[in-house]
């Protein structure tokens, strides 16, 4: 049950994941933007501020073939009322859901149900928002800038992030788009994001590639439905 969190953690949101303690090497930063100035530069890259906080309601659906069979995995997330689900399906079966409401959640799999643990439900309860970059400082987040360097080809800054409870993670932002190219955590390994399409005048990543200890290959994910501000029911949240 511990290694199965990864999963919906990676694909299931395109904002922070903190997924473990890890240490980064310090390195002396040389951009010359502060965090808050990055944050901002991706907020508006992918449609601005006031649209972003117009977003009640989203669902994601992201598609990928592991070991030749199609897993899709859903997100659906009610900023209003705080409350999250994710799950997997493969061959038409949930074979993987998380549920968080009312400060608290469980995960299932494979038979089995477990309340989250304090960690764990903080993690998830980051992710309800639809774009968390808005939120960092609010939540109690540290920042701060490293060493420029290059992901796949292109400039990007690198923002240094730790959480309340001292669990950290590595962003990696466009000097000259904006948009977040990769970020870094213990757990959910390295996930980097591509193809940016607009949707109802939000940019999202329609690829999301994740690479870590417990794939055996790196996996592709497709993003194939995006819903903004749709009545949700409140059978998914059981």
């Amino acid at each position: 049950m511990k290694r199965a969190i990864f999963l919906l953690i990676a694909v299931g949101s395109f904002g922070f994941l903190f997924a473990g303690a890890s240490a980064y090497p310090e390195k002396a930063p040389t951009a010359k933007k502060t965090p808050k100035e990055v944050l901002a530069a991706y907020v508006a890259a992918i449609g601005g501020e006031e649209k972003i906080r117009q977003i009640k309601t989203l669902v994601l659906v992201m598609e990928a073939e592991v070991q030749g069979t199609t897993v899709e995995m859903s997100t659906v997330r009610d900023v209003v009322n705080l409350r999250l689900m994710q799950q997997v399906v493969m061959n038409g079966n949930v074979v993987q859901k998380t549920v968080v409401k009312n400060n608290e959640g469980y995960m299932s799999a494979m038979g089995q149900v477990q309340t989250l643990r304090p960690e764990e439900l903080e993690t998830l309860k980051t992710n309800i928002y639809a774009f968390p970059e808005l939120h960092y400082e609010e939540m109690g987040f540290s920042m701060k800038m490293g060493e420029n360097t290059l992901i796949g080809g292109e400039e990007a800054y690198t923002l240094h992030i730790t959480n309340k409870e001292g669990l950290e993670s590595e962003e990696f932002f466009s000097v000259k788009t904006g948009l977040k190219l990769k970020m870094m955590t213990e757990v959910a390994g390295d996930v980097i994001f591509s193809d940016y399409q607009e949707v109802e005048g939000i940019l999202f990543p329609m690829k999301v590639a994740i690479s870590n200890a417990v794939l055996p290959v790196p996996m592709e994910t497709r993003l194939i439905d995006v819903q903004i501000n749709q009545k949700l029911d409140d059978s998914l949240f059981e």
